[in-house]
Formats: C-alpha cells, structure tokens, sequence
C-alpha cells in the first residue's frame, strides 16, 4: 500500500495536507463573510462600504504579485506559507479587538495580504510534493480544497456567528490557520528536475520579479493560458455585482432564491472538482481550459440571460461544473510550460491577472449593468467571452 501511494495525493503526509488546506480555506471563507455580516449589522455599513472590504480582500493580490512570486522562487513555497499563516492567525485574532469600520478594513487587507502569499505557494507546490504522473490529478485536488470552501465556508460562518456571534467566525479562522502551520513540517518536498540550460539560482535582483511576465509574454500556451484566467475571472467579478440584481429584478424572486442558486452553484463546483480528479491527466491540456472558459461564457448567458427560474438553476450548475475543468488543469498547463526556477513568478502573475480581472469586473458590472441591464450585460461579456476561448484554442492548435 505505501508503494502503490508513494508519490502520490493519497500518501499520508499529502492526503493530511491537503485536508489542513482545505480547512484553512473554509475558515477563510468563513471570515469573509462573516467580516461583511459584522460591517453591515454592527456598523450599519452600505453596500458601497461592504463592497470596500472586498477591493481591501483582492487589492493586495494585485499589488504583491511581483513581489509574492520571487519570494515563493527564493524562499521556497513552504516557508512563504509558514509566513501567510502567521499573518493569517495575527490578522484573524486581531478581528477580536476591531472597534471601527476603518481597523475592519484594514484588517481585510491584511488578510488579502496572506492570501496573495498563501495561493501562489500552495500552487507550486504540486510538482514538488508527486511524482510527474500524478500531477494532474495533485492540481484538482488544490483545487478542490477552495471548491470545498466555497460551499461550506459560508455554511462555518454561519454555525460560528449562530454559536458564539461574528468573533466565533473570526476565531474558527485563526484556529485552522494554525492547524496548517503544524501540518506543514509533515510535508517533504521532492526535487524538480531542472530542464537543459535552465538556471537553477533563485531570483535576486529587482528585474527579477517581473520574470513571470516575460515568460508569459514570451510563451504561447502561458499567455493564451493566463488570457482564460483573465477573461473568465472578468466574467466572474461581474456576475458578483449582477446576480443578486438578477433575482431580484428579473426573476422577481427572494433572497431565499438567490441562497438556492448559491448553493446550485457551489455542489456542481464541487462534484466538478471531483470528477476533474477522477479525470487527472486526461484534463490536463489547454484544450480543455480553453473549453471550459468558452463553456463558462456560454452557461453564464443560460444562467443570467434567461426569465425563467428553472432555466437559471440549469444555467447556475452547468456553469459550476465547467469552472472545476478550468482551475486544476490550467495549473497544470502553467506548471509544465514553466521553467521550475520561475514557478513561484508564473503562478503570481495568473494569481495577479485573476485578482485583476475580479477588480474591473466589478466596477465596470456597475455601470454596464445601470446602462445595459443584466440580462444584456451578461449576453454580452458571456458572449465576448466564448468567442475569446474559441479563438485562444484554435491559435492553440495552429502552433
């Protein structure tokens, strides 16, 4: 049995890690809402101030990228998270003392800031925990873990701020942080093979922070690749700002609705994940990202750009399901075209292009959305967006 999982996902030490991951990304999730729930009762926060916490979560991805991914390339992904970690805990615990809207912001801030440390890390480190066979496989299970999250993290919240009021969220949140910081010393890393030529000095100076760009820029299936992550994520921060506005303008519907949709959403992403697992290195090609993008476009205009409930519940589930075929595989894609020295720097700058594409997908729904409506919004970026995979993957296929 130890040699049939050597090597593997399912080796303890990496089943335990994955599994402290996942718990450390529910309590994220937990803390996230459970922030907005705190801002919007205990300060009676509007909507444009609830929506200051998310650019405070998202806005330090952006702005670190750079800086994220040579520390993951210099320091190695396993300190860079002991770091996020102890950043996490600190930044959880001192939620407890938080008596005014401007330290809560702060303090999402800094949580952004562990997480903008904490996700590229965790992305490299799939090549260096299996063998090159079970690879695929490793990158949907990561994947996985904030797919889980995103389904129970609310549902944490909610138990935490039911039990002990919204502090219980933020103490459940520095507890699985420091769950992860025990697991980690029972993660042993393998070597990565370096390719012919490949420089194996880590990054030193400030020119090489931007390494990753250039490797994107410079490699057709990184930049078509980090082009999916782009334009998929633009598609998701306008859906955020459009879906709450679509239930309750077309449909007509409660907040009730929108809760099952939610939750349509999320099982379909999880049970996605999984079979995206299941599948491993038959997924694991650019074709299917850019498949999975184009699908993303089209099921969103199913979900958004329809009147009729059941028609949206279709919509909402099929979308869950092709956004599990996008996450694992596209890192998988990343990590092989990528020199393992600029790990860290390539998978900064796809985190940067997610969190960037998030940011303008919100502030620009809202006027599309006010000019537009969301109906036409969502055919219209959906639309843009299936076009967009369609003539990535056919690029693909010409080289």
């Amino acid at each position: 049995m130890a040699r049939r999982t050597q090597g593997s996902p399912f080796a303890p030490r990496v089943a335990v890690f994955l599994g402290a991951e996942a718990l450390s990304a529910i309590g994220s999730w937990a803390t996230i809402v459970a922030i907005w729930g705190y801002a919007a009762y205990e300060y009676d926060a509007t909507p444009a101030d609830v929506s200051l916490f998310g650019i405070a979560f998202a806005l330090p991805g952006v702005l670190l990228g750079p800086i994220t991914g040579t520390v993951i390339d210099r320091l190695g992904a396993k300190p860079t998270l002991v770091v996020a970690k102890v950043i996490g805990v600190l930044a959880s615990l001192a939620l407890l003392a938080a008596d005014d809207f401007r330290t809560l912001a702060l303090l999402s801030a800094l949580h952004g800031t562990a997480g903008s440390l904490s996700i590229p890390a965790l992305q490299t480190l799939p090549p260096r925990l299996v063998e090159e066979s079970q690879l695929a496989r490793t990158n949907a299970l990561v994947s996985l873990t904030d797919e889980l999250a995103i389904v129970l993290g609310p549902a944490a919240a909610g138990i935490g701020i039911a039990l002990f009021g919204f502090r219980g969220a933020f103490v459940f949140d520095a507890v699985t942080y420091a769950v992860g910081l025990l697991v980690l010393p029972l993660v042993r890393l393998r070597s990565v093979p370096l390719a012919a030529g490949e420089d194996e000095e880590p990054p030193v100076r400030l020119r090489d922070a931007f390494e990753g760009w250039r490797l994107i820029r410079r490699t057709a299936v990184l930049r078509r690749t980090v082009a999916c992550t782009f334009s998929v994520h633009l598609l998701y921060g306008t859906a955020l700002l459009a879906e709450p506005l679509y239930v309750r303008d077309v449909l007509g519907r409660s907040e009730q609705v929108f809760a099952a949709l939610q939750t349509s959403f999320g099982v379909c992403l999880v049970l996605g994940g999984i079979a995206a697992a299941r599948l491993g290195e038959r997924l694991a090609s650019f074709g299917w990202v850019a498949l999975g993008v184009g699908a993303s476009g089209l099921f969103s205009i199913v979900y958004l750009g329809t009147p009729w409930l059941l028609v949206a519940f279709v919509g909402v589930a099929l979308w869950g399901v092709a956004t599990a075929v996008i996450s694992g595989p596209s890192r998988t894609v990343l990590q092989r075209a990528t020199p393992a020295r600029a790990h860290g720097r390539v998978l900064s700058a796809d985190f940067v292009a997610a969190s960037s594409a998030e940011l303008l997908g919100v502030v620009v729904a809202g006027g599309l959305v006010t000019a537009l409506g969301v109906q036409r919004t969502i055919v219209g970026l959906g639309g843009g967006v299936a076009v967009a995979a369609v003539l990535l993957a056919r690029a693909d296929r010409r080289d």
